[in-house]
């Protein structure tokens, strides 16, 4: 081969290897460019890396974190808001009941009213959240309470005519309920009738929720409960009141027995309503805790997230100045090899 050629031939090799390290840096700019982090991030941190990827773990199970506070959130405002119904239900009711032994109206009017609320409060008491029931503790796979009102009667009230009829010897529609004495009425309320609302009568009647409820971790060293029971006494003690309202016999009573029926009524649905808002109130304090552990998760990630970016994230202006820097060397590359591609020792010769 002619040294010329040889000459002209090694030129433009070591030209070629030149431009494709330039080209191959400048695909790294361009990279860096368009995402703002480093090309090779692994490269570029060396034995940081591993800290690097160590905070991206931590923001990741945070984000996981953030994701099932949410559910959690979502689980507690549906037991509250389903909680402050019942509870304007059972004041409602209170008012009801005050009225009809005041009054001495309609006796009907107060099973009837009853009825209304204790179908509204079936429902309230059967949200879910997230495809869980909120009021059946850990066995959130099943509605939490019998449907009182269904027909043909469910064990829960066909328990309470049961326990009448047993304790009296006929139903609570039957006419000789006009019989029964202030005396034994109260009798019956204290014994076999409040027995159906303990357990474990009450769990096979009434109820298939779990007294334990479900808990949710929200931060790394932080547990709430995060659903409710059905179970709690608030709730107990308005479905004895509604269904004595319902099933006690008060239309065929007499008007004595019937004032023991009437007092019960008010004593117990108030009774009721102090746990409810107690019950409200420990939703409250984990609504709370909640609240204050996503706001600290927040914190966290952002210090984080500030960490990760401070080593992965590049200086966009200098990327900028440095990938002007490379496309004109590029250009000047291109220039060049086209000069040496025209050169040879013919021409000189």
């Amino acid at each position: 081969m002619k040294a010329d050629a040889v000459s002209t031939l090694s030129g433009q090799e070591i030209m070629r290897t030149a431009m494709a390290r330039n080209q191959t840096r400048m695909a790294d700019t361009l990279k860096e460019f368009s995402t703002g982090r480093h090309a090779d991030v692994g490269r570029t941190l060396g034995s940081k890396t591993g800290a690097v990827l160590d905070m991206r773990n931590l923001i990741s199970d945070l984000t996981s974190l953030t994701s099932t506070n949410g559910i959690v959130s979502g689980r507690l405002d549906g037991a509250q808001s389903a909680l402050d119904g019942v509870r304007k239900l059972a004041t409602g009711f209170i008012d009801t009941a005050i009225s009809v032994r005041q009054s001495g109206a309609e006796p009907a009017l107060l099973a009837a009213d009853a009825k209304s609320r204790l179908g509204s409060m079936f429902e309230m008491l059967s949200a879910t959240s997230n495809g869980s029931y909120v009021f059946s503790g850990t066995n959130s796979a099943v509605a939490p309470l019998d449907n009182y009102l269904a027909e043909p009667a469910g064990p829960g009230r066909s328990a309470v005519i049961a326990a009448f009829t047993t304790e009296f010897g006929f139903p609570p529609d039957d006419p000789q309920v006009s019989t029964i004495t202030p005396a034994q009425f109260t009798a019956y309320l204290d014994g076999p009738f409040a027995a159906l609302f303990e357990d474990p009568t009450w769990g096979t009647t009434f109820s298939t929720a779990t007294d334990g409820v479900m808990r949710d971790r929200i931060s790394n060293s932080e547990e709430i409960d995060s659903s409710a029971s059905a179970n709690d006494s608030g709730i107990r003690k308005l479905f004895y009141a509604m269904s004595l309202a319902i099933d006690g016999g008060a239309e065929n009573m007499s008007a004595d027995t019937r004032a023991v029926l009437s007092t019960r009524l008010v004593e117990t649905t108030n009774s009721a309503v102090y746990d409810i808002v107690r019950q409200q109130s420990e939703i409250g304090m984990g609504q709370e805790r909640l609240t204050q552990a996503n706001e600290r998760i927040s914190i966290e990630q952002q210090a984080l997230e500030r960490r990760v970016s401070g080593a992965e994230e590049v200086d966009p202006y200098e990327v900028a100045e440095r990938l002007g820097m490379m496309m004109s060397r590029i250009e000047a590359s291109y220039s060049v090899t086209a000069r040496l591609q025209k050169l040879s020792l013919m021409n000189y010769l």
